[in-house]
């Protein structure tokens, strides 16, 4: 029998049409679990923000934004980058620094939670479980690019992503806020997330050390 067809998260707004899955041989994508997180936390402040910030789009960008978007397609990460530019943009009140890592903290909360696709990857009190798996996670969501983990203590471990196309400082932000939250969400205290290089910065890559007690 075959397996039914994955539900959408979030249902498209009248008169709206289906866009059709990106290819990913034709550039950078995602899977839409990232681009439906960033939709998520948009929609939750409100629909007047969220229609100020769509109105901002391209009608290419909006016409996808406002259909059926499928957790397991591929869109463009230009899309979420240019979604997340805006929203930044619009509501962050001139705080836009902390807007980008709550943005991270809201897509673990939304993927890593009692109903998100991720959850089987949490353990209970267990942070290095799930940080292992990141290189996995990674890149079952990504099209290019490679995230390692190493463990260098019980309660410490680092974070790197590699190759891929070099990434802005931006996006640096949001992983540093989806990786202090997915600690906490498995059971970590305390817990703090250093950049210690960006290839935004010159870096070879994008470093993160994570400590929690």
């Amino acid at each position: 029998m075959a397996p039914a067809p994955a539900k959408p998260l979030l249902a498209p707004l009248p008169g709206a049409t289906l866009p059709l899955p990106s290819d990913r041989l034709l550039g950078r994508t995602v899977k839409g679990t990232l681009l439906i997180s960033r939709m998520q936390y948009l929609r939750a402040r409100g629909t007047e923000e969220a229609e100020r910030v769509l109105r901002r789009l391209s009608a290419d960008d909006q016409q996808v934004l406002r259909g059926m978007l499928l957790p397991s397609s591929w869109y463009s990460a230009d899309l979420v980058s240019r979604l997340e530019t805006a929203i930044v943009a619009l509501l962050s009140r001139g705080d836009r620094r902390e807007l980008f890592v709550d943005l991270g903290r809201f897509s673990a909360d939304a993927n890593l939670g009692p109903k998100g696709v991720q959850r089987p990857y949490l353990r209970e009190d267990d942070p290095q479980f799930l940080l292992r798996n990141i290189p996995r996670m990674y890149s079952a969501q990504h099209s290019d690019g490679v995230r390692t983990y190493e463990q260098t203590s019980p309660t410490e471990a680092i974070v790197r992503t590699v190759d891929g196309r070099e990434a802005g400082a931006e996006g640096c932000l949001t992983a540093i806020g989806w990786l202090r939250r997915a600690i906490e969400l498995s059971g970590g205290r305390i817990v703090t997330v250093e950049e210690t290089q960006c290839r935004a910065r010159g870096g070879s890559c994008c470093e993160y050390v994570c400590r929690w007690a």
